[in-house]
């Protein structure tokens, strides 16, 4: 039978020549207005031992608040900037909110349970990746979505009312859009990114995929 973790083996050697190479240009950079990007990357990394629920829920807190803050500005400048047209600081305030609250800590403890109980047991890399791309579909993007929109109705002071008719009206398209984006994204990720760092390599891809749901968010509902 083929050995099919042998192109899996390769792809992680790619990654880490890549992350090595990437290390190596840092080092090479250490020295420029005293910026060191190697002891950045140690404190993180030392962070994510220490406290990893904690740097994880920082980190979706900052990605959060940098996607809206993009969302808006294409936004605004796709309609033409005009002058007095200001960027909603407290609609970046509830992403950023909703991102160390709520992405953060459910992204932590599910991929906590998805690379451990429920797929430990499974030997064949390719199997485990598929799988764990499945689940993720299936299970975690329904309860991410409905948690992100809860989120933002608490902040908005929507209540129970807001959250229902954005659960009802937006819940259905946006899985639908989740299923589109995080599978491909979720082949890197599953596969060659190591287990620390896969939830910042998911809020680095939520650079993308938060400005579209706080785009969805922000929509009004019209009703005919």
């Amino acid at each position: 039978m083929r050995d099919m973790s042998t192109p899996m083996r390769s792809d992680r050697n790619a990654f880490l020549f890549w992350l090595l190479i990437a290390l190596s240009w840092a080092r090479m950079t250490e020295s420029v207005q005293g910026f060191s990007p190697i002891a950045t990357l140690d404190f993180y990394a030392n962070a994510l031992i220490q406290k990893p629920l904690l740097t994880k829920s920082l980190t979706s807190c900052g990605t959060n608040a940098f996607s809206d803050v993009l969302c808006q500005k294409l936004k605004i400048g796709s309609n033409g900037m005009q002058e007095g047209v200001k960027i909603d600081s407290e609609r970046i305030r509830h992403a950023a909110a909703t991102g160390m609250i709520w992405s953060g800590p459910v992204t932590h403890a599910w991929y906590s349970l998805l690379f451990g109980k429920l797929t430990v047991s499974i030997k064949d890399p390719v199997t485990r990746l598929i799988v764990n791309i499945i689940l993720d579909a299936i299970i975690f993007s329904p309860i991410a979505v409905s948690g992100y929109f809860a989120m933002r109705s608490i902040l908005e002071g929507a209540g129970f009312a807001g959250l229902k008719e954005k659960l009802s009206t937006k819940l259905f398209s946006t899985v639908v859009g989740a299923w589109k984006f995080w599978p491909a994204a979720n082949v890197i990720n599953f596969s060659i990114v190591p287990i620390p760092f896969r939830v910042l390599y998911m809020n680095v891809a939520s650079i993308i995929w938060t400005g579209y749901l706080t785009y969805v968010n922000s929509k009004k509902v019209t009703t005919n």
